[in-house]
């Protein structure tokens, strides 16, 4: 059985980080070696590993590969991420391009000398705004699809979301006029903006959540979740599968209710409800996912592929280490869970930036 593919690389984003969202959106495991000095890279182009003296290096079946290009389309090849013929390939190839083009002016804009960075900036802005975003746009536009090629998941549309998260950070005014290329959060801010999505008729029973989604206006969170784990392929491969999926997304939701409803607690009673949800988190919820993880040795719950059941575990292991960091100590591989790099594009979107700095 093949080990880990292995990361070589500083302790940044950098060109390393495209990589990573790209083994992360395959599903695959990885571990870092950092570069923590310049000792540690001469020891690398010493001993042969880097062909043309520089990283980002990976190695992979055997292979010592470099070049991010050349690592990205292995990948995406390895994973099925690179098209069905010769024709999406070279979409994909174009889409990546372009992306790669925004990506480069963004990523050395903090090498820019200081009297010419606000120049930079605004070459930045015009080009992400009359340029590359309006070009990705419209692609999705032409066909109604939700990725760029063949209605299928490959490495251009990673590319294109990493790169969309990088505008963001830059300036999120930037994405305001490319509605397929942002999901749109309405925050409701008082009272008539609960009463107005209540008289339009958009809350079947008067209530949020509510998600506007493919024509329809969805309310009840595990109707939600059940249509988008379907839609993006995170609800299993059978019945089977799926009755496991939800049953383990259940017992998440049991302790996750818990949690969510602590702050809400009369204060006579908080002492009380927190030692209950510490009794509860130790002693049967996460030995429950411990046992699931150890029984079959295998990264994620079920049909050892990545589904809902995994992503929920995660953001409740993020509320218990937000709770009390030691619940976790008993349970070394939900630690590994929630430390296992190919949840960081999950957890950018909820968090709002890299753990890679």
């Amino acid at each position: 059985m093949a080990g880990k593919p292995k990361l070589h690389y500083f302790d940044a984003r950098g060109r390393m980080e495209a990589i990573r969202w790209l083994l992360a959106a395959a599903g695959v495991e990885f571990e870092e070696k950092l570069i923590e000095s310049s000792e540690d890279l001469d020891k690398l182009r010493h001993d042969g590993s880097l062909v043309f003296q520089q990283v980002p290096m990976v190695e992979i079946d055997g292979m010592k590969l470099v070049q991010t290009r050349a690592i990205l389309n292995y990948i995406a090849t390895k994973y099925n991420l690179y098209g069905r013929d010769m024709k999406e390939r070279a979409l994909i190839d174009m889409y990546t391009e372009g992306v790669a083009d925004l990506s480069e002016m963004i990523m050395l804009l903090p090498l820019c000398p200081p009297d010419q960075k606000n120049a930079k900036l605004t070459l930045i802005r015009e080009r992400t705004t009359n340029r590359y975003l309006p070009a990705f746009e419209k692609v999705l536009k032409s066909h109604g699809q939700d990725y760029l090629v063949g209605n299928k998941l490959s490495k251009a549309d990673i590319h294109l979301v990493e790169l969309l998260y990088y505008v963001e950070e830059l300036d999120p005014s930037l994405l305001a006029n490319f509605p397929l290329l942002k999901f749109e959060e309405k925050f409701i801010e008082k009272p008539e903006d609960l009463d107005k999505l209540k008289n339009d008729g958009s809350l079947m029973f008067q209530q949020v959540p509510m998600v506007e989604i493919d024509g329809m206006k969805l309310v009840q969170t595990r109707a939600i979740l059940n249509y988008i784990a379907t839609k993006y392929n995170l609800y299993g491969k059978d019945m089977k599968e799926r009755a496991l999926i939800d049953m383990y997304s259940e017992g998440v939701a049991d302790l996750g209710e818990m949690i969510m409803h602590l702050p809400l607690c009369p204060p006579a009673e908080k002492d009380a409800k927190l030692t209950l949800i510490r009794e509860k988190t130790t002693n049967r919820y996460l030995p429950a996912f411990e046992n699931v993880l150890k029984s079959h040795g295998q990264d994620y719950l079920v049909g050892n592929k990545l589904s809902r059941a995994d992503i929920h575990l995660v953001e409740l292991l993020y509320y218990v280490e937000e709770l009390d960091p030691s619940l976790l100590a008993n349970f070394p591989l939900l630690k590994i869970a929630s430390d296992r790099p190919h949840t960081r594009p999950f957890m950018f979107s909820v968090f709002g930036s890299s753990p890679v700095s």
